[in-house]
């Protein structure tokens, strides 16, 4: 097991994420204080280092990732916890067996979210913290929904290869709340010349939703300076965002151009 240094709470943590079961490392783990702005992501040998200099010794630190339960600890607990001088384990979730829905013949099949951005207004992201992410509100009128390709639109960067963490939640009440995703999706982008549509398919994930949703990109490896932007539109919809891992969201009346290709039975 790795040792994990603590120089008691409010200072600086940092070590190596693990599968409890198979002692595999887990990359990209959340890392963060809950509803704090504290927070981080592990590297993609599972390792992290988080500066809790000055949190709030009350204050909950927590690890999460698709498909494991999440591990919190109390920060003021830190220096003694026996978990952090053995490493971080998490443990794996049992993911039932998704139900698969068919389709009948009868269906529809269109672009839902922010399919008609400006052409001149363009938001997004720039030089972020890892954990950073930013997406926007869906609205659906069938259940259920099938997700069948994320589009999106305009999209502009100064990073030669771009590599961000797709998520999806439903809604709970009038913000994010829970990941339905059953495995992590992360998406690569190279070719980058230009301003165009990029497309992200879908359909190997068999995403379902049963109401409406928040679909974001999450920046989550460290790529140095730069900036990916999207076309935008004001008042045409609603943009959510948290600015790092396990922060609380916010949000703004403006729609990213991110818009989803969705089938449902007419």
């Amino acid at each position: 097991m790795l040792v994990v240094p603590v120089l008691g709470w409010g200072q600086q943590i940092s070590g190596r994420i693990i599968d409890g079961e198979t002692g595999e490392m887990i990359p990209y783990v959340n890392v963060g204080v809950v509803g704090g702005d504290r927070g981080t992501v592990s590297d993609e040998g599972g390792y992290y280092y988080l500066d809790l200099t000055g949190a709030d010794s009350t204050s909950i630190l927590r690890f999460s990732f698709i498909g494991y339960e999440s591990h919190d600890i109390r920060i003021g607990d830190i220096g003694d916890a026996a978990t952090f001088s053995q490493g971080i384990e998490l443990t794996p979730i049992v993911i039932p067996m998704k139900e698969v829905i068919v389709f009948p013949r009868e269906y529809e099949e269109k672009y839902v979210g922010n399919p008609n951005p400006l052409n001149f207004a363009f938001a997004g992201f720039a030089n972020d913290s890892l954990g950073y992410e930013a997406g926007i509100r869906v609205k659906i009128k069938r259940r259920p929904t099938l997700l069948k390709q994320l589009r999106l639109h305009g999209l502009s960067t100064t990073y030669d290869t771009v590599f961000y963490r797709l998520n999806v939640y439903e809604m709970d009440e009038k913000r994010p709340g829970k990941n339905i995703l059953s495995e992590p999706i992360y998406v690569t982008l190279i070719d980058n010349e230009g301003t165009r549509d990029r497309e992200i398919d879908l359909t190997p994930y068999h995403i379902v939703v049963q109401d409406d949703f928040v679909i974001t990109l999450e920046y989550i490896r460290e790529m140095g300076e730069g900036e990916l932007r999207l076309r935008t539109g004001f008042l045409s919809g609603k943009t959510f965002f948290r600015r790092t891992s396990q922060a609380d969201w916010h949000s703004v009346a403006l729609g990213y151009g991110m818009s989803v290709l969705v089938r449902y039975q007419k």
